[in-house]
């Protein structure tokens, strides 16, 4: 009887794929897993999930911006989106795995911009907002989705 309202209890779980809400099972295996299994395998899945978007994003804002990154990674962090260093590394939260495409292209775009600039200045601005011109919108939005993937 245990494992039945097992059962039950995860159809219920539901978490965000590219910003919608999908059934825990639908993503990863559930059966049989305790939770800190099921937490770990959910994680893998983002990060793979994750890898596979911003590589294709990448590729295709790269061209638009003209540069061309060193490496890109995936990284578990509480605190940020995404960030570049001095040379052209780019890393990426896996916790973009759950958030709208429009809102990981908004973080692509701002990472590849700091190869270009490696500030906040105005320039730098000016170049995001050529390829995403409502991008104070998508800071706004992404900022709600903080909340709920990196301050778990």
């Amino acid at each position: 009887m245990k494992t039945e309202n097992t059962k039950i209890e995860l159809d219920a779980v539901k978490v965000l794929l590219l910003g919608k809400v999908c059934p825990l099972g639908t993503l990863i295996e559930t059966d049989g897993l305790g939770v800190e299994d099921m937490k770990l395998n959910l994680k893998k899945f983002y990060i793979k999930q994750c890898k596979k978007v911003i590589d294709e994003r990448v590729k295709y804002y790269k061209k638009q911006l003209r540069v061309n990154p060193k490496s890109i990674e995936i990284m578990d962090s509480r605190t940020k989106w995404g960030s570049c260093d001095s040379n052209r590394h780019l890393k990426f939260n896996y916790a973009l795995a759950m958030v709208p495409l429009e809102l990981i292209d908004y973080v692509v775009v701002h990472e590849l911009c700091h190869i270009v600039h490696m500030n906040h200045d105005r320039s730098f601005w000016r170049l995001v907002g050529s390829i995403v011109p409502d991008y104070k919108k998508k800071i706004e939005l992404l900022n709600r989705y903080t909340q709920h993937t990196m301050d778990e």
